[in-house]
């Protein structure tokens, strides 16, 4: 009998020590976690201008157009994050999985840029305003504002043990519960902030590191200008770093970019008069204006960047099937939202089993219901609708509280499930199945296994669940045959 115990006791010591190695295994994953980040910024030009000309209705403008670049963000970057707002500036990140990546972002964010500057050059962005006809013409004649940009790219680190060479930190300041926010902390972080101070009206300005990568590829080489050299408080040790403005003419109706300046641009503007009086009396070698590519290859050896250039390179690679990104704001709170899908011609529900292949996974060979994170730009019923038809293919009708303007899901019940770093709230609502189900059609990252159940079988049900499982079928059920007699 003792033998017997003590081989139990063996067994379950070497099981919790396997489980304890791999949440320490797991943990040092996170902390040693690194990955290449892009950030770009949109910065509105004369804006403080532009609040004492129009007093009284700039607030529309403004909040308008950083609502509107926003949302155009993430409409053509997906992935992208807003860091922060800094006055009249907004900032935006996006982890780069590809190599190729970079180079559509660049086009993208010089896109945006090119759009908004046109929509505010022509008066068509305040068409757009809900104000009155002539509230608008007033703005459009008022008019003075624009638009600037800059991108840099980071290697950035997350609660990292052992700093090398290039890393910036992710730091989450978090002074209250519920509340808090990032920093990011490093030389390259430094770098953005000093060359976003050296773009001006339509410009896109970009870090070394960017253009050089950029230049690569001879297609996007021949959109990257030096306008000048300069010294910036911290970077390079005070020696000089190269302005580099980048301008695809073929998003610019094929005008180059020395006809895209103003005609008195040059005399009104100081990177602009340096750029042209460079060319003509360069203060160094001529090639390192003329020549880009030679100019950035010069600085590569002369700086000594090659070994960061590989490590870009390498991190790049490294992270291309990890599809979670370094800013996850685990202080804000995250609602997840449960449809409970039934049957209404088989009077069944449909129940899905989580897959076991990722140990990270919450409750894995555990039987769910499905489950929506909830988004700020879709609907609860849009969200719930596009994520069970991804991953379960199936069409489903969101039971709605008709009798209100704002038509939400009927909440059957909440639920609170505590995690490693706080708890994950949710709302549980049900819907009907519309159309044939397929119980092999199911996303295999995420669900394993797919399958009927009938009210006669919940208490029989003897397999690992999600909590509140046999609860929440029943509250489901009950509910259905309410509306039934109801009806």
């Amino acid at each position: 009998m003792v033998k017997r115990v003590n081989l139990e006791t063996s067994v379950l010591l070497q099981k919790y020590g396997d489980q304890i190695q791999s949440l320490n295994k797991e943990r040092e994953d996170v902390l040693e976690r690194r990955t290449v980040e892009l950030f770009f910024s949109f910065d509105i030009v004369n804006s403080s201008a532009y609040k004492v000309l129009n007093y009284s209705g700039w607030s529309n403008v403004i909040l308008k157009l950083l609502k509107s670049i926003q949302k155009k963000v993430v409409s053509k970057i997906s992935s992208a994050k807003l860091w922060r707002v800094l006055g009249d500036e907004v900032i935006f990140l996006v982890p780069i999985r590809e190599k190729q990546d970079i180079f559509d972002y660049i086009n993208i964010i010089f896109e945006i840029l090119n759009t908004f500057v046109s929509e505010l050059k022509n008066g068509e962005f305040f068409d757009n305003l809900d104000i009155k006809p002539k509230e608008q013409q007033l703005m459009k004649m008022q008019n003075i504002v624009s638009l600037k940009a800059a991108a840099w790219i980071a290697i950035v680190g997350e609660n990292i043990n052992e700093m090398e060479q290039y890393d910036n930190l992710m730091q989450l300041f978090k002074p209250q519960e519920n509340y808090g926010f990032l920093e990011f902390l490093g030389n390259d972080i430094d770098a953005g902030f000093r060359i976003k101070n050296n773009s001006q009206d339509r410009r896109l300005v970009i870090s070394y590191e960017l253009a050089y990568i950029l230049s690569r590829n001879t297609d996007y080489l021949r959109n990257i200008f030096i306008v000048t050299y300069k010294q910036l408080k911290g970077i390079w040790h005070d020696r000089l770093y190269p302005i580099i403005w980048y301008y695809n003419k073929d998003m610019c109706n094929g005008i180059s970019f020395e006809q895209s300046f103003f005609y008195d641009e040059e005399e009104s503007n100081d990177l602009t008069k340096a750029y042209f009086n460079n060319k003509v009396n360069p203060v160094l070698e001529a090639l390192m204006y003329s020549d880009v590519d030679y100019a950035l290859k010069k600085i590569l050896s002369d700086q000594k960047l090659e070994d960061k250039l590989l490590k870009i390179d390498n991190i790049i690679k490294e992270s291309q099937n990890d599809e979670k990104g370094l800013l996850n704001t685990d202080f804000l709170l995250e609602l997840h939202c449960v449809a409970v899908c039934y049957d209404e011609n088989s009077k069944k529900i449909l129940i899905m089993k989580r897959a076991s292949s990722k140990p990270k996974h919450k409750y894995p060979d555990c039987w769910e219901f499905g489950c929506a994170k909830a988004l700020s730009e879709k609907s609860l019923v849009e969200r719930l609708k596009s994520e069970y038809k991804k991953d379960f293919g199936i069409d489903i009708e969101i039971q709605c509280n008709n009798s209100r303007d704002d038509k939400q899901p009927i909440p059957i019940a909440m639920y609170e499930v505590s995690n490693n770093k706080g708890k994950d709230k949710g709302i549980i609502t049900f819907a009907q199945i519309i159309g044939n189900v397929d119980l092999e059609k199911i996303n295999p990252d995420k669900h394993s296994e797919m399958r009927w159940i009938t009210e006669n079988e919940i208490d029989d049900f003897k397999e690992q669940t999600v909590p509140d499982f046999k609860n929440t079928l029943k509250l489901v059920f009950k509910k259905i045959n309410e509306d039934k007699i109801n009806d």
